[in-house]
Parts: structure tokens; C-alpha cells; sequence
């Protein structure tokens, strides 16, 4: 008998004694901003939308403890709805209202009145100031004001904060002070984080635990700065925190509305084919070589390169770029005589970059480019007539580039573009080898077009190919007596048009 009644003893109180409250979802009913303390006079540490969906952590008093948005803090009970049957948020019996601008008398010391009974939440409806006392009647031996000018209060210092004080008159007036530029400043925003593709979110840093959400690539995760092992401590838009593979999340970069803009570098390397087109004019000369021909051949093509970019404001970012294309005819051009002369042509391009954040959601960015353009063709043994049978020159190029760029990283979750055109117009130089020379005014224009995809392959890996068109044209003025190339007509011109295709990998560090 004994047994039985502790063990109804033991099974009450496991069923009476309260339990912590679970983290409970529920939804803004207006726009408001979430505190950082309980009282309408703390400050805003973010704003949430009607009907945006957050996570209840607590419940104080007439205060919400909420999370949203990567952000912890405070909602009036007023401005959320909460689930069906969840309504019993604890009241606070206070009967004298405390509201902005007024000071009352309440409990044994008169103390001054709560920071969070401020404003709209001061009072719930159902609850009714008590009637004012009534003012007591003048002393009549206290000197009567003069008609017309009310007599003069002494003047009260307002005050940023009001503060509860022991020893201040509990009939006191608090005035209100709003803090300025700094009462509507959000704090700043942590650092967000996205997937490639759909990944389970852990409630511990072990896959064999619960899943707690799955994020997709459209999922913005904020990460809470704690790691534990291979995970990452994250948390959805709604509040809802989990730990994820820190392998599989990408933390984003420029950003505009995908994050804040950081410091970037990267290193790529492509390999590929260029196709290269050559054709020779000379006015008057005769419709074969030296003064008219067409030259074609392929070239395996290896690129490599890389680029650094860091913010210089909030929408400015500044940077440096360098892309080094080798390509090498295989086998070469054939000549006359059964010969075939190779070909091998270096492509060095540095550039800086200054950038501007168009603040659009695939974090599009437009460049302007300044650089320096070095190319060389190279042909094998050119000293050589018994090889070189087209007596082919080597030549050696250099110009000043300008251009422009628009990148757009990130056109969806996985697949990003970017278009590029720069030109060489002003200050080129060119120089022949010796012997060899088209003409005795050498002078070089031209243009380049890019294009690129990537796809982004892992969190710091993306797949690229590219296609670039090399456009020059060459015009060498009259032939040299002396030049070996032989020709006859009364000026020579000549244009190169190079097709680049190719394909490889992005490393971000």
C-alpha cells in the first residue's frame, strides 16, 4: 500500500512540475522592430515584416524574447500572433499604468516606473488606470500668481535613458529623450552563408542527430561564429539554429542583398584550343604570297590566372587582375616545300579594377578596366629559311588597354555569367624581327571580347569556360628594301583573328 501511494506521489509530481518551454514558432501580425531589451526605449537590433515567421524563445511579461533573422531580442506581445491554443502569456498585475511622459506612485517606495511599461504596451485592455487623485486645495496664506502667467516650474534636465532610482522623487516627471541617429541604427549584420544544393541541417554537430531543417540554395543561412569539428553552427531566417558540414556551405561575397562585400582572391586555370586566323593585304602587290594570303591553324591552349578584389566602400570595390594565355600550333602551318613552321603565342594581360555594386540579388557588379597588354607570336626557328620556307616574322606587341566588364556570379544558385570587352587603340608598339619587317611604320588597333559561365562546383571551386575573340589589325605602311618578306605592293596591312575556347577551374582562398 505504501508503494502504491509513493508511486502516485512520484507520478504527480512528474506531471506537475513545470518543464522548460520548447522554442515556439509564430508570426509578426504588423511591421515592427525587435529590441534588444525589453522597453519601447531599447535599441532596434532588426526590423521584421506582417506575417514574417519567428522563433519564441521566452516569454517576460508583456515582452517576447524572439529570434529572427540571424538576431536575438524583444517584440511586444501585441505585435505577434501566437499559435492556437498558446496564448497564456503571463501577466503582470501591475494596476498603475506607466506610460511615456508620466511618472505614478506605486508600491511600498514610490519607485519610478519600469522601463518595459513605455508607450501602446503600458497597459493590456483589459486592465483601467486608477482614478487620479484629487488635487488638493492652495494653502491660502501661499502667495496667489498673477492672472494670466501661470506660475514657472523648475526646469528638468531630460535624460537619454530613464533609469530606476531608490532615492528620486516618485512624483518626478520623466520625459522622454529619443537617442538620435543611433535609436533607429540596426546593428550590424552577421555574416550569411548559402548551399549549392539542398543539405540537412543537424540539431548537433553529428549526422546521425535529428535533422533540424534542410536549407536550399535559396535558404539564407546566418552563421553564430561557433564551430564544432567539420560543422558550423547556422541559423535559418526563422530563428531555427542547427549545425551544418562546414564543407558544404559557400559564405557569400559581394553581395548587395546576398551578403556584405569582402575581400576576394582566386587563382583559375583553363586549358583549350585557339583557332587562329591570319590574313595579309598589300595595295598593288601580286594575289599571292608574300602580298596576299591566308593563314589558319589551331593551337592547344593553356590559361591561367588570378584576381584580387577588396571593398573600398560600401558599393566600391577595388582590385588587380592577371591572365597569362599560352597557345602552341599543333603541329603548325604548313608551308611550301612539305615543311611546317610552328607557331606559339603568349597573351599577358594585367589590369586593375574598380568595381560597383549594382546591389542586385545575384550579386551583379560592373568594372572599369585599366591594364597593360604584352603579346608575342613566336615562330620556330624564323632565322631559318630552309624552315621558316613562308619566311614568317616573329613579332612582339604592346599597348595600353581600356575596357569594361559585368559580372554575374550568381544568375541562380549554382550558374554565374560575365561579359567582358576591352580595346587597344592608343600607344601600341610593334616590333618584327629584324630582316623580316612587313613595312617601316608599324601600327596596331584592336579589340577583345569575353564571355564566361561557372558553375559552381563546391564551396570554394567553381567550373569555368570561357570564350574569348582576339580582333587586331595590323597596317605596316610601305615595304622596306631590305626586308626579306619581298614585297611589292605599295602598302601592307594584315589582320589577326583568334578564337579562344576554354575550360577549367576557379580556386577562391
Amino acid at each position: 500500500m505504501r508503494v502504491k501511494l509513493a508511486f502516485l506521489v512520484l507520478l504527480f509530481a512528474l506531471v506537475a512540475w513545470p518543464t522548460a518551454s520548447h522554442a515556439q514558432k509564430a508570426k509578426a501580425n504588423q511591421a515592427a522592430k525587435v529590441l534588444n531589451r525589453p522597453g519601447e526605449q531599447g535599441k532596434t537590433v532588426v526590423k521584421v515584416k506582417e506575417g514574417q515567421v519567428l522563433t519564441v524563445v521566452n516569454k517576460e511579461g508583456r515582452w517576447l524574447k524572439v529570434r529572427v533573422s540571424g538576431r536575438t531580442g524583444y517584440l511586444p506581445r501585441t505585435k505577434v500572433d501566437m499559435p492556437e491554443g498558446d496564448d497564456d502569456v503571463a501577466r503582470n498585475t501591475r494596476r498603475r499604468p506607466f506610460v511615456d511622459g508620466r511618472g505614478t506612485k506605486r508600491g511600498f517606495g514610490g519607485e519610478a516606473g519600469p522601463e518595459d511599461r513605455v508607450g501602446a504596451d503600458a497597459v493590456e485592455k483589459d486592465e483601467k488606470p486608477d482614478k487620479p487623485e484629487k488635487a488638493e486645495k492652495p494653502d491660502p496664506d501661499e502667495e496667489e500668481p498673477k492672472k494670466g502667467k501661470p506660475p514657472k516650474k523648475p526646469a528638468k534636465k531630460p535624460t537619454k535613458e530613464t533609469k530606476e532610482d531608490p532615492d528620486a522623487d516618485p512624483d518626478e516627471e520623466v520625459i522622454k529623450v529619443n537617442d538620435g541617429p543611433g535609436d533607429e541604427e540596426q546593428a550590424e549584420e552577421r555574416p550569411t552563408a548559402r548551399v549549392t544544393k539542398k543539405t540537412s541541417v543537424y540539431s548537433e554537430a553529428d549526422p546521425e542527430s535529428e535533422e533540424a531543417f534542410a536549407a536550399k540554395p535559396d535558404t539564407k543561412l546566418f552563421l553564430t561564429g561557433k564551430k564544432k569539428g567539420k560543422f558550423t553552427e547556422v541559423e535559418d531566417d526563422e530563428g531555427t539554429l542547427g549545425y551544418i558540414l562546414t564543407s558544404k556551405i559557400e559564405v557569400d561575397e559581394v553581395g548587395g542583398s546576398s551578403g556584405p562585400m569582402t575581400r576576394q582572391l582566386d587563382a583559375r586555370a583553363r586549358v583549350g584550343v585557339t583557332f587562329i586566323q591570319q590574313g595579309l593585304r598589300s595595295v598593288n602587290g601580286v594575289p599571292m604570297q608574300p602580298d596576299n594570303y591566308n593563314l589558319t591553324t589551331s593551337a592547344a591552349t593553356i590559361a591561367v590566372g588570378g584576381q584580387y578584389l577588396r571593398p573600398y566602400s560600401k558599393e566600391v570595390m577595388l582590385g588587380a587582375e592577371l591572365a597569362i594565355d599560352i597557345a602552341k600550333a599543333v603541329p603548325g602551318v604548313s608551308a611550301p616545300m612539305g615543311q611546317t613552321t610552328g607557331i606559339t603565342f603568349y597573351n599577358v594581360n594585367a589590369r586593375g579594377l574598380v568595381g560597383y555594386d549594382l546591389k542586385k540579388k545575384s550579386g551583379m557588379m560592373v568594372f572599369g578596366r585599366l591594364g597593360f597588354r604584352y603579346t608575342s607570336l613566336q615562330i620556330s626557328d624564323v632565322q631559318d629559311i630552309t624552315k621558316n620556307t613562308q619566311l614568317l616574322p616573329s613579332e612582339i606587341v604592346k599597348a595600353p588597354t581600356f575596357g569594361a566588364a559585368l559580372a554575374i556570379p550568381r544568375l541562380t544558385s549554382s550558374v554565374g555569367l560575365r561579359f567582358s570587352v576591352d580595346a587597344m587603340f592608343v600607344g601600341t608598339s610593334l616590333q618584327q624581327t629584324k630582316n623580316l619587317e612587313d613595312g617601316a611604320n608599324p601600327s596596331a588597333k584592336g579589340a577583345c571580347l569575353g564571355a564566361g559561365f561557372t558553375y559552381r562546383w563546391k564551396p570554394k571551386m567553381d567550373f569555368q569556360a570561357t570564350y574569348d575573340l582576339n580582333y587586331a589589325k595590323y597596317s605596316f605602311g610601305a615595304p622596306i628594301a631590305t626586308s626579306q618578306r619581298g614585297h611589292m605592293g605599295t602598302s601592307v596591312s594584315r589582320t589577326d583573328i583568334f578564337h579562344g575556347i576554354t575550360a577549367g577551374i576557379a580556386y577562391a582562398f
